[in-house]
Order: structure tokens, then sequence, then C-alpha cells
């Protein structure tokens, strides 16, 4: 991760010592026995690559310090004016003074009641609809809004998601005048986005609905493959998500038998989340086999399947097979016998984005708060609330509380959004008398 280049440019030094020594035409190597996981060293390409892109990302990551943020602001033709009449701690500056300007310094003469000064920056009070989350949103100059597009859009943390995505993970942190139409604007002229996002195509059979009311209680899982072979001998990606937090996971597999299925499901979410209540899949043979339906029975679960020829009846995980391949092929254009490197990396993207459905993060549905994404680590962000001496027993419940409220929220969101689907979905549909 960015916050880690030093940590990372030592080990992968560490694991191509041997190929210093080697002959120049060396292969690359399997490293087995002392080396847990099988490391492979790597060879003089590779290490180069790999260290021309920490300089990329040292490069992103440079220019926030908060003096540096400061002067930035100051600098700035809109925030400059703003940001001194603020910091002077006189009042808001009049009407006249401002008439004459740019609509953006009228955006931010507007929102004079809600800036903040934390550590010599500008920031921006931000408050949900609700008005129970408080964020404080940095005001960005707007010599590095382009940098932040880059990278809450383009980096594999970021996985080329939509407008509404996009804009929502930047506003956990910043703010600036028409934000919303820099974002836009960006997405829809992003080459990678055209090339590689496929068309929305119209249905038309008509649409049954199941709402899920709790976490774990319908669990989906889909094979998404085959892919290309990668070096680490994986060719298919294990999907699985649970209906009600839209949480996912995405597990790399070396082939699609029950028995490595079963493995991994319980390996990679039984033993993180428990054993759903129902677990719902196509009717694949994999997925039909006597030792699925063992593991089932003895986790006590109840499996069900799609209808024959109805993938539709597994919508939600096939949705998300055709936003996976679409994140997935941002990066792996020229080196698709990479995608299981970038796996994760964009599941962490996919994971702290607002879902469409509930209109919260699988993160916040799940854990009841938001991860801290690579870029943040490093950017100076103020307490949006202090909490001293909160004990263990206050914190859970706190966090229970904040759970009962994303779940009551989303319930109603589900039930709102199904009922929509299925009049829209229906529009077309035909229904025989017989």
């Amino acid at each position: 991760m960015p916050f880690k280049l030093e940590k990372q440019e030592e080990t992968v030094k560490h694991f191509a010592t041997p190929l210093t020594e080697a002959d120049e035409t060396a292969d690359i190597t399997e490293i087995t026995g002392l080396i847990p996981g099988n490391i492979r060293a790597v060879t003089r390409s590779e290490l180069k690559e790999q260290q021309n892109e920490m300089k990329v990302n040292e490069a992103l990551l440079g220019g926030w310090e908060p003096s540096e943020i400061r002067q930035q602001q100051l600098e700035d033709d809109n925030i400059g004016k703003v940001f001194a009449a603020f910091e002077s701690g006189s009042q808001k500056p009049p009407w006249e003074s401002i008439s004459s300007g740019t609509s953006a310094l009228k955006t931010l003469w507007g929102q004079w009641n809600r800036l903040e000064m934390h550590g010599g920056v500008l920031y921006r009070r931000f408050e949900t609809n609700n008005g129970q989350t408080a964020r404080k949103q940095m005001i960005v100059p707007k010599s590095r809004t382009q940098e932040l597009l880059h990278y809450f859009h383009d980096v594999p943390s970021a996985a080329h998601l939509g407008v509404d995505k996009t804009l929502e993970k930047l506003k956990n942190g910043f703010y600036w005048p028409n934000m919303k139409e820099y974002v836009q604007a960006y997405c829809r002229s992003c080459d990678s986005c055209f090339a590689r996002k496929p068309k929305k195509e119209s249905t038309k059979a008509p649409l049954g609905t199941y709402v899920s009311g709790e976490p774990m209680e319908r669990v989906a899982l889909d094979i998404f493959g085959p892919l290309p072979l990668t070096k680490r001998n994986n060719k298919y990606i294990l999907v699985i998500s649970d209906l009600f937090t839209k949480w996912t996971e995405a597990i790399a597999l070396p082939n699609q038998e029950s028995s490595t299925i079963c493995t991994a499901f319980i390996d990679h979410f039984v033993t993180k989340f428990g054993a759903p209540l129902q677990l719902h899949s196509d009717q694949g043979r994999n997925f039909q086999a006597d030792i699925f339906q063992r593991m089932c029975n003895l986790l006590g679960i109840h499996k069900t399947r799609t209808t024959s020829f109805r993938p539709q009846s597994n919508g939600g995980v096939e949705r998300f097979n055709r936003t996976l391949a679409s994140m997935l092929s941002m990066y792996c254009k020229q080196k698709q016998d990479q995608w299981d490197q970038y796996l994760q990396q964009v599941m962490m993207a996919y994971r702290s984005s607002v879902h469409a459905s509930t209109s919260k993060t699988p993160n916040s549905m799940l854990f009841g708060r938001e991860v801290t994404l690579p870029l943040q680590a490093v950017i100076p962000q103020p307490d949006t609330e202090i909490q001293e001496n909160r004990s263990p027993d206050d914190y859970v419940a706190h966090l229970q509380n904040k759970l009962k409220e994303n779940h009551a929220f989303a319930r109603k969101a589900l039930k709102k959004v199904s009922i929509y689907q299925k009049k829209r979905y229906d529009l077309n549909a035909k229904k025989k008398n017989l």
C-alpha cells in the first residue's frame, strides 16, 4: 500500500538478492521451504518495474503537509480571499465585496458559517441529511483537484468506479466548489472507462424480488471465470456476497472443483463472519455436488439455487461480476496474467463505496464505520468527534447503535429500490394466461 513504501521496497530488494548473484538470463525462480507462502524471487526487470511504481506512489503522496496545503490555499484565486478574511477573525465579507468574483468564490462565501480552521488549514464542516454524521472536509486548491480525482478514480484501490461512488469517497474528506461536475467530467473523459465498461442491455423478463433484512441472512456465491492463468496458478474467482450489507469477498482460485470452493468458503468467509442462514447459487455442478451439500448440512445452512436458464435469479452477484470485470480490466490490459495481484485492492475500493441499493458502504453496514484509505492516512484529517476515556462497554454500545441505525436505514432503502426495480423491470414483461 502507498503508506508502506519503504517496507515494500526493502522486501522487494530482499527477495531479489539471489538474482544479483545469478546469471543475467536467470528465469523466475520459486523459493520454497524456509520462506512462508512460497514467495518467489523477482527478475531485475520486475524489480525495476515495482520500484518505478513506488516512485509514482511517492510522487502522488507528496505535498500534503499542512504547511504546503495552507500555502496553496492562500495562493488559490478563490480560496485565498476567503481564507484571509476568515483567518483574520473578521465577520463574513459583504456581498458587494465578492459580487464581481467567480462562481467558485461566491460558493465559498456562501459556506462561511461552515468553515473551520485546523492546523492552519481551512476546512468545511459537512453534515449528512439526517444531521447525525459530521465530517471535516479539506477545502482543496484548484491546483490539487486533478491529483485527487486521479487517486480516487484511477488507482487500483479506486478501481475506476462510477461518478456517484467516486464522489462519495471524495466527500469523506475533501471539498471544492462544483465538485460533482468535476467528478462527472473526469469520469466521462476517462479513456479506460469508455473502452472497457459494457453498455447496459434492456431487460424484458418479469422480476421476482427477495429482500434480506439482516446481515448474513442470505449469501449468494458464484464462480467468475475462467480468466488468464496467473503466475500464482489462479484461473477463477469465487465471489461471495451478503445480500443485505452488500459485503462481498472475491477469492482467487486455481480451479472450480467443489472441494476447492468449500475450502475457500470456510477459510475466507465462515471463519470471519460465521455461517449464513441461506446460501444461494446457480445450478453449476460444483455447487450441487455431494461434498458441497454435506458442507451446508454440517454448518446448518439452507441451500437454495437459481431457476434453470435464469441467471437473473442470482442477479446481485451477477451484476457484481460485471463490475469486477470492469475494475480488473482497468489495470490488466497489458498483463492479464497479473489480475490476482490487483484483486484485493479493487475489492477495497468496492467495499468503501456507497452501494446504490442501501445508500451505505458495505464497510459501514458490516463494521459500523469506514476504513481509512491509503491516501487518507498521510493527508491531515482533523478528528470529527473526540472521544476521551471511552470504555470498551461504551464503545460496544456506540457501535451497536450505529449498526442499528445503518441497518434500519438500509432496510427502507432496499425495500424502496426493490419496488422501483420491479416496476421498471416489468414494463416490457408480458404475462401469459394459461
